[in-house]
């Protein structure tokens, strides 16, 4: 038997840029429910302005999810933690997916929420099918879901294990140390020297574009806008890789280099038939 409170309500905020965050955020809100809670998952891409303070203060326990980029927080949760208003004391959870490591991924974000007044009890790292599938970085990928059912079902296991402690009030903060912080810095430190250097290693391979406008609708940043009917990049991107898995006619270059097709195609989401416009509202 696994104790629990009473009902409380809780909100989760994410960011996903292929889908393995929206999963993990699905799958921790639907086992929530299964322990008597009240609860509901937010794409921060589809929260209006304001909107985000009135969810946290109608709620009893507030969760943040991100993917990790270089050991980091991904940069439109970045920008939507620093947005937030001060609270006081307000219960929450952290959480980061990832593909092997990350050192400290959800203990940064832990870190910034605790700046706004948020008492972070709970923080998890959850290891997720691997999405980087641009084509110079030579890293083991599938869109076989019969082998990725095998990597989404350990996952599983970890969130039910997650909600309990929180359901239960017993304080879990996994990656939390002096040790994995310091290991997340021998990651963190160098990423972010590069990062400038990286946004605008997004192109276009014109003979190949359909000009369909999917990259426009879905990059969270807006790196991609139409000029005389053509799509350009604006050198503004944030490494989430949608615009560049998501393309129907894999377009999308990294480095000037297009998409290897004997690798396989790139990768679509975490389920079959993912829709990324479940991350956009759009």
């Amino acid at each position: 038997m696994h104790s629990t409170r009473s009902r409380e309500k809780i909100a989760i905020f994410y960011f996903s840029g292929t889908g393995n965050t929206w999963w993990m955020s699905e799958e921790l809100s639907r086992q929530f429910d299964q322990l008597g809670h009240q609860s509901q998952t937010y794409s921060i891409e589809t929260v209006p302005e304001g909107k985000a303070t009135a969810v946290i203060d109608d709620v009893d326990i507030v969760g943040f999810g991100y993917p990790i980029h270089g050991s980091d927080v991904a940069k439109p949760m970045e920008s939507f933690i620093n947005n937030l208003p001060q609270v006081s004391g307000k219960k929450a959870f952290v959480f980061c997916t990832q593909w092997l490591w990350s050192g400290d991924g959800a203990q940064v974000g832990g870190t910034m929420l605790h700046e706004k007044g948020f008492n972070v009890q709970w923080g998890e790292h959850f290891l997720m099918p691997n999405n980087v599938t641009v084509s110079i970085i030579s890293l083991p990928y599938t869109n076989d879901h019969n082998r990725l059912a095998g990597v989404l079902d350990r996952a599983r296991k970890r969130a039910v294990s997650f909600c309990r402690a929180i359901s239960a009030g017993r304080v879990f903060l996994r990656g939390f140390s002096q040790v994995a912080f310091y290991l997340g810095c021998m990651q963190r430190l160098p990423f972010r020297k590069v990062f400038h250097k990286l946004k605008n290693d997004i192109g276009i391979d014109r003979d190949n574009c359909i000009d369909c406008g999917e990259c426009v609708r879905l990059c969270p940043v807006g790196n991609f806008f139409y000029q005389d009917q053509v799509i350009h990049t604006k050198g503004e991107c944030i490494i989430c890789l949608r615009c560049y898995n998501f393309c129907p006619v894999a377009a999308i270059t990294h480095m000037g280099r297009p998409h290897l097709h004997e690798r396989g195609e790139p990768y679509r989401g975490p389920v079959k038939d993912f829709d990324p416009g479940l991350l956009t509202g759009k």
